[in-house]
């Protein structure tokens, strides 16, 4: 993921694009630059992976705007059970849900697993999503999970990118 975002602020922040990187313990710090983004009037997403995608919606239902959010295969964080009934977020206009089921698992695939069992699952907000992108791909792999097609032909990187419009 950090190798990601560098490659990915290094392409975009001369266009006047922000591109931070947040571990999923620092909820508050993205949530901070977020609603900065927002305040300023620009367009905001956000994107997480694992328990980042996890950390992602809970910033989101703390934001007022327009967000789009992605989950590159979410896991939850152990929570209080109740916190799963929760749906989209209310600022979440459009919420993209990769899913990445591996044909060959490895041992992140195994690490995915065990925090799956351990968080109870995914939440409901990435269950219906407005769209879902299966892959074949297994749960290290976040930049093939940004770069795979959905049945629309459509990527997380093409959201990114603005090829689709608002």
């Amino acid at each position: 993921m950090l190798s990601y975002a560098q490659a990915r602020r290094q392409m975009m922040e001369p266009s006047g694009r922000v591109v931070r990187y947040f571990p999923h313990y620092r909820t508050m710090a993205a949530l901070e630059l977020a609603r900065s983004v927002l305040a300023d009037g620009h367009r905001l997403a956000l994107i997480g992976h694992s328990w980042g995608a996890d950390a992602a919606l809970r910033v989101a239902r703390q934001l007022e705007g327009d967000v789009v959010l992605i989950g590159a295969d979410p896991v939850a964080k152990p929570a209080f059970p109740l916190s799963f009934l929760h749906g989209r977020p209310a600022s979440a206009r459009f919420v993209l849900h990769v899913d990445a089921v591996a044909a060959a698992p490895d041992r992140s695939d195994h690490v995915k697993a065990f925090g799956y069992l351990a968080g109870g699952g995914v939440h409901r907000a990435w269950r219906e999503a407005d769209l879902t992108i299966p892959t074949g791909l297994n749960h290290w792999n976040f930049a093939g999970m940004m770069c795979a097609k959905g049945p629309d032909g459509i990527s997380a990187e093409d959201w990114l990118a603005g090829l689709v419009p608002a």
